[in-house]
């Protein structure tokens, strides 16, 4: 994106990463501590992080799903409507006017009704965005707690580093794979 808005949403975005890593390394760590004062294990804590973030996953997916069902049912009734208006031109003034409005006159309709659907947000639009910001979190902290499970369990270095690029490239994989729109 050019200009102003382009380079003040990339700056935002910028931060937001940043923000993100040091928040949710923050975050691990204290978990971290409070799972050691309540002598609960490090896998087990990342496996309830992680459990969460799969239900808050499973829970934005749904969301979606529902969101684009109505998505769906606007353009419908849109679509209907456009129909039955040109159904009345045909009434009106024959076959040959109101055929030349059908098609064009349905989709300009269709996306009417949807430019208007994304200007009204509603509940449902709120709780996906809850629901995605807290998914992004955990996962971010699931992350950062895998992170700090490799450090505190191998005693090599050359272990170590290894096993956090590894632990890196799967996620970047898994994260270009959830982005890929076939």
């Amino acid at each position: 994106m050019g200009g102003v808005g382009g380079t003040t949403f990339d700056m935002l975005s910028s931060i937001g990463s940043d923000l993100s890593v040091s928040v949710s390394f923050n975050i691990a760590r204290e978990l971290l501590d409070a799972a050691e004062d309540e002598q609960l294990a490090a896998d087990e804590l990342i496996s309830l992080v992680m459990g969460f973030a799969i239900i808050l996953t499973a829970v934005q997916s749904r969301l979606n799903k529902a969101l684009d069902d109505r998505r769906k049912a606007v353009m419908e009734r849109a679509r209907s409507g456009a129909r039955a208006q040109v159904e009345e031109l045909r009434k009106l003034h024959g076959e040959g006017l109101a055929g030349m409005f059908t098609e064009g006159f349905v989709h300009a309709a269709e996306h009417a009704a949807v430019s208007e659907l994304t200007t009204k947000r509603s509940g449902l639009d709120f709780l996906a965005l809850v629901v995605n910001i807290l998914q992004r979190i955990l996962v971010a902290i699931s992350v950062q707690l895998l992170a700090a499970s490799v450090r505190m369990q191998q005693q090599s270095r050359l272990v170590r580093t290894v096993s956090l690029i590894g632990l890196a490239i799967f996620f970047v994989f898994v994260e270009s794979l959830t982005n890929r729109h076939v």
